[in-house]
Formats: structure tokens, sequence, C-alpha cells
């Protein structure tokens, strides 16, 4: 992800907004989060938000996640995923690449207990670099226009 400093920009980057230590950017479908240290539940909230928005705008959200400089989520932060997960889940393709081992892991079983409990298979991938994780959501947004969820 381009994450260029200019500046003016307050250490910003052009197209970026901060939400806490992250970065998040929205292009037309896609939201691109850069996490930074450990995610608060204000700062889920916010994403959450933002992806919501989304959601409403194209009929679906494609979520890209550089988390090579992210922390474990605070407990408060799981919480509210799993919240979330009792909630319809719209059309969407999440996908998260420099992760840790152990947050990896975590993941993992998270997305299988829920798979074991609910029989849902969460639209979430992890993998090793962003260009995987293109590749993954590209293939999610032509599925979605095909399948004629997409609004725009």
């Amino acid at each position: 992800m381009e994450t260029e400093v200019r500046e003016s920009s307050g250490g910003v980057p052009g197209g970026w907004l901060r939400i806490g230590p992250h970065l998040v950017r929205v292009d037309q479908d896609l939201v691109c989060n850069r996490i930074v240290d450990v995610m608060t539940l204000e700062d889920m909230k916010q994403i959450v938000a933002i992806c919501m928005a989304v959601v409403e705008e194209y009929g679906y959200v494609l979520v890209l996640t550089d988390n090579t400089r992210g922390g474990l989520p605070t407990p408060e932060v799981r919480k509210f995923q799993i919240e979330q997960l009792r909630r319809p889940i719209h059309p969407s393709q999440a996908v998260v690449y420099g992760s840790s081992l152990i947050s990896r892991t975590s993941v993992t079983m998270v997305l299988r207990v829920v798979e074991l409990f609910t029989g849902q298979k969460l639209p979430i991938a992890l993998v090793a670099d962003e260009q995987s994780a293109r590749k993954i959501l590209w293939e999610a947004r032509e599925r979605f226009r095909a399948q004629g969820i997409a609004k725009r």
C-alpha cells in the first residue's frame, strides 16, 4: 500500500485517514487498513462504520489489511468482533497480510470455532503478502459483480 508521507500532511499520507495510530483509506469498494500497534475498541468501531458505509454504497465491501506493524487486539475488541458475528454478514471479503505467527494462529482458531458452531465460513483470508491479498480481493469483486450483488 502506498503510504508516502508528505510534509504538509501532518504525518498522514495523502488520501489516508488516521484512526488512532492506524491508517485507513477508502478507494471505491476497497477499504485499506494499515494497523499500527494495538487496535482499541473505538478504533475498531470507526473502521467498521467505514466498511458499513461502503456496503451501503456498493452492496459489498473489500477489506485489505496490512498487519505487519499490528499488535494483538484488546479483549474489548475481540468481544466486539464476536458480537458482530451475531449480526447478518454482508457480502464482503477481508484479507490480512503481514500478521505474526501468534496473530495468525489466534485468528485461525476463531475462524474455525465460528465455522464449527455456526456452520458459517467467514470471508476472511490470511496471506503472506499484499500481492496475494489483492488477487483474492480482485476475484471477490468479480464474483460479487457476477452474482449481481454489486450496486455499482
